[in-house]
């Protein structure tokens, strides 16, 4: 069953040059309780689909979608202020750069507090227990679960004296705070060295596999994601490209940019000479205002050709979704 259902999501942003569509008829379908990557390169338009269905949107964005559901729930039809409602409770965000978000003038124990239910669970409230002590005993707990044990010494702490890592587990700690439903995870581990991001990536799949939280994690690196996703969707310019289950993509990738990026991680086990050059698409991904025509891989791609110019539509090939006009269905 889909918690998330995106179907056609187009983004417009008025700009001094005029409309420019940044997202192109993305779909995203979440199954409940799984960990879902959308992957794609800096630039592609990962946060924007993020920042779309979490209504963080500005008034220069003009977003329309055939089909955009968490749950029962049309977020199409809600209001700002019934999003807000609905943030931390059914769906949470942990954001990249953790310290752009936590308040430099605010202790982290304070912080976590504003954070907190307005009604704890009833272990919590114990006889002779103040709100005060309850809510201490809510945070311990919240930030034992992430992983950080000197819970006191972080708790009295100001966002500048801890690492990057603490910080992101303590953006975890108030994101899974009303257990969400749907967690979504934005480059959580963003120039953080390699021992903390698997520390960070050990404890998403922990709440997954022991609280059943479905997570939509959004990542450049397909390497670091993908033995922990059980979907896979790949986007490329504001266009999802391909999208299947882990075994359908890293098995038998079928669009150009899905091989491209999967050429790209290094097996260490295999024989590699020394200082050879690695795989690489050729060209860059292209800035927003001078998108191409038809498919957007088009000017970079390896098999384009003529019919390219045209905007390919999006196939399903029992449950592999493909968009592309030359797609290599032999090696399915």
């Amino acid at each position: 069953m889909a918690l998330l259902d995106v179907r056609n999501l187009s983004i417009d942003i008025n700009t001094a040059q005029g409309k420019i569509r940044v997202i192109d008829k993305a779909n995203l379908n979440i199954v409940d309780g799984s960990i879902h990557s959308l992957v794609g390169e800096s630039g592609s338009g990962k946060s924007l689909i993020a920042k779309a269905v979490l209504g963080l949107h500005n008034e220069n964005w003009i977003v329309t979608a055939d089909r955009m559901f968490l749950g029962n729930i049309d977020l199409m039809k809600l209001s700002s202020r019934e999003r807000r409602k609905i943030m931390g409770k059914e769906i949470a965000i942990i954001f990249q750069n953790p310290r752009s978000y936590l308040d430099p003038s605010k202790k982290i124990v304070d912080q976590m507090r504003e954070v907190l239910p307005k009604k704890l669970s009833a272990k919590h409230f114990l006889k002779k227990m103040t709100a005060k002590s309850t809510h201490q005993q809510a945070i311990k707990e919240l930030l034992h679960k992430v992983g950080v044990q000197n819970d006191r010494d972080v708790g009295n702490s100001y966002p500048h004296e801890l690492s990057e890592g603490i910080c992101q587990k303590v953006m975890i700690a108030m994101a899974i705070a009303n257990n969400p439903r749907l967690l979504i995870a934005d480059e959580p581990t963003t120039s953080m060295e390699a021992v903390t991001q698997a520390q960070i990536f050990r404890l998403l799949f922990k709440l997954n596999q022991l609280h059943n939280t479905t997570i939509l994690l959004l990542s450049n690196n397909f390497g670091s994601i993908s033995n922990l996703s059980d979907y896979i969707s790949l986007i490329y310019c504001g266009q999802t490209v391909e999208s299947g289950s882990y075994k359908q993509i890293i098995n038998s990738p079928m669009h150009p940019y899905t091989q491209t990026m999967i050429k790209t991680i290094l097996e260490f086990d295999e024989n590699i000479a020394h200082k050879s050059q690695l795989y690489t698409l050729p060209g860059s991904i292209p800035p927003a205002n001078q998108l191409p025509i038809g498919c957007r891989l088009g000017p970079r791609c390896p098999k384009a050709q003529r019919t390219c110019v045209t905007n390919p539509e999006a196939v399903n090939y029992k449950g592999h979704i493909i968009r592309c006009h030359f797609p290599t269905l032999d090696e399915k």
